[in-house]
């Protein structure tokens, strides 16, 4: 018996061998394939093209040190800023750093967001090969990964980090009607972190949140750029639609990385980055039924 066992072992193996080896190979190509666009594009202020908005960022964190204003540039102005003061007040340290160097920093936090989303390292090479957004994303240093990141790992049943990931952009939002079937409780403490972050940011800069607010009750999309791929359909609908997506999440989990895509304030081209967070296995292919279930059986203490 043991040895039939182990036969079959074998078997499997040497049959998986083969697909194994393959994925490595893609991945290594998917690897290659980004160092090179990188390498080839290089970085704002050094000759180069990429990091245009991790540029932002760091000359927000810049202006936090020196005391100058983060906000005035409107959407699609070159070097504008328009996230929640906390982004700001978080690339103050990396402000300290040479462009270039913080850059590269972000751009490791964007593929540390990537193997979230994708659940290993074969399957990040796999991705920055098969999904043409996922580079140029890399590439300009965005946060869509770490909404991507964020968004997969609620589809695993853990969105924790669904609230903390809002602070740079509210898309990750969408992955909360399936949060709220699926953990609760989870989802419940990542607010608590939120509400932290926030309390200690306005008790360290209460004038940067008043810069904030009023710069976005003045500010316009402007951008009518190719990039901008989303400029054509008027936001109220593509708000709805990512509405409707998400509370079909609460049925199909893998919906939550089309609604979160879809409430992307601008739609960029490197905002599709973010439907790479399908890819990931839900913890439960059925979350709206299992919670049903559970109410229908009584009481009882929610799930985190």
């Amino acid at each position: 018996m043991r040895s039939r066992e182990e036969a079959l072992r074998r078997f499997a193996f040497a049959h998986h061998r083969p697909l194994r080896l393959a994925q490595l190979g893609l991945a290594a190509i998917g690897y290659l394939l980004c160092a090179t666009v990188l390498a080839t594009n290089g970085l704002i202020g050094a000759r180069g093209l990429g990091g245009g908005d991790v540029l932002a960022y760091w000359t927000a964190g810049s202006n936090v040190l020196a005391g100058a204003p983060v906000y005035g540039v409107g959407v699609g102005g070159y070097g504008a800023f328009l996230y929640l003061p906390p982004m700001a007040q978080l690339f103050a340290p990396l402000a300290l750093l040479p462009f270039p160097a913080a850059a590269w920093v972000w751009r490791a936090v964007e593929l540390a967001g990537l193997r979230l989303a994708v659940g290993s390292w074969t399957n990040v090479g796999l991705a920055l090969l098969l999904w043409p957004p996922i580079i140029p994303e890399i590439d300009s240093g965005n946060v869509h990964l770490l909404i991507a990141g964020a968004v997969a790992m609620s589809i695993r049943g853990r969105p924790g980090a669904i609230g903390p990931v809002a602070l740079t952009k509210f898309a990750s939002l969408a992955a909360v009607p399936l949060a709220l079937v699926n953990r609760p409780r989870a989802l419940a403490k990542g607010f608590a972190a939120v509400a932290v972050i926030v309390m200690v940011s306005a008790i360290l800069a209460p004038r940067l949140w008043v810069d904030y607010f009023a710069f976005a009750l003045h500010s316009t999309a402007v951008d009518t750029g190719w990039a901008n791929i989303g400029r054509d359909i008027p936001l109220p609908l593509r708000l709805g639609a990512a509405g409707l997506a998400a509370l079909g999440a609460m049925r199909w989990p893998r919906l939550a990385a089309v609604a979160a895509t879809l409430a992307l304030p601008v739609l960029w081209l490197t905002g599709l980055s973010v439907l790479i967070a399908g890819v990931a296995r839900p913890s439960d292919p059925n979350p709206l039924a299992t919670w049903m279930e559970r109410r229908r059986s009584g009481p009882t203490l929610p799930s985190g």
